[in-house]
């Protein structure tokens, strides 16, 4: 399984420092321990402020935005301070400007090997659809991300169940890729997961029989020796399903890959958008066509704040 090792050596953390946010930053902490990575935690001031109502913007003034950078720096300083980091590299980077561009930017400066978020902050989701900034993301992913929306308990290995959703189509494959990678760092389990939508399966079990034959083809012979593999096809909704499936098997991770194209329309039906939302544990969404590194230099990035 060496081919699909994970190499992580820079890792984006975006703030508003919500409690959901501070989740984030505490798994990219544990993140960047397993793997040897830095943590970039940054934080985006708005120039403008949207007027009540949606009809626009008003532009802080000068003084105000002066005012703002100050006090960024040290709540940044305050948010870092409240995780435990020790031995972890941590860069803090202070933005002005639209929040999705600059967070998108810092991670392609910085050379960022993944980005976690958390879901339920003052700029992540809403109650019952995505905030702008993460749906932008999610929309043109600079890197995988990794979505967080609450603490999670973790065992020990990195996570030790890993459920991997795929619609076992061509270009499915960096994600599954990425799952046997994630359950190679000492998961106990992987399972596997296709669901079919009932509304349109008329084939008679043809189909079920073809998505099982696709799954197990996707298995290498190496990974059934190293850890145990299940292998499931069901009907029905894919969000509901994936999110039961993770709920009833306790999943401590979902991965999850988009189809390309710029929008979320083209993601995994709607359904990343859903079981992101939803999801009781941590999602990885794959870009499509994406694929890990397995060796290469940590990549230098500008430094604006650094704590050892």
């Amino acid at each position: 399984m060496a081919d699909n090792k994970l190499s992580i050596h820079n890792i984006t953390c975006p703030t508003d420092y919500s409690e959901c946010a501070a989740s984030a930053f505490a798994e990219s902490v544990r993140l960047a321990r397993w793997f040897g990575a830095r943590v970039t935690v940054v934080h985006v001031t708005p120039f403008a402020l949207p007027i009540v109502g949606g009809m626009g913007y008003v532009p802080l003034p000068a003084e105000t935005r002066d005012n703002a950078r100050q006090a960024t720096l040290e709540a940044l300083e305050r948010f870092v301070d409240a995780t435990e980091h020790t031995g972890v590299p941590i860069e803090m980077i202070s933005r002005e400007g639209d929040p999705c561009h600059e967070i998108y930017n810092v991670a392609v400066e910085t050379g960022a090997d993944l980005v976690v978020m958390g879901t339920h902050g003052r700029s992540g989701f809403k109650r019952l659809v995505l905030g702008s900034v993460t749906e932008a993301l999610l929309n043109h992913p600079p890197a995988p991300v990794f979505t967080v929306n609450r603490s999670f308990s973790h065992g020990k290995g990195l996570f030790r169940t890993v459920l991997c959703a795929t619609d076992v189509s061509e270009r499915s494959a960096g994600t599954v890729a990425a799952a046997f990678a994630i359950a190679d760092e000492g998961a106990k389990r992987l399972m596997v997961l296709n669901v079919i939508d009932h509304r349109v399966d008329s084939s008679g079990g043809a189909l079920e029989r073809a998505a099982f034959a696709a799954l197990h083809d996707l298995v290498p012979d190496d990974a059934r020796r190293s850890y145990r593999i299940d292998e499931s096809v069901t009907y029905g909704e894919s969000d509901r399903e994936i999110l039961d499936v993770a709920k009833e098997e306790a999943a401590d991770v979902v991965v999850m890959g988009t189809r390309g194209g710029g929008t979320l329309g083209h993601l995994f039906g709607s359904t990343v958008r859903c079981v992101v939302r939803d999801a009781m544990c941590p999602v990885l969404v794959v870009p499509a066509g994406h694929v890990w590194p397995a060796t290469g230099l940590v990549r230098q990035s500008r430094t604006e704040t650094i704590l050892a």
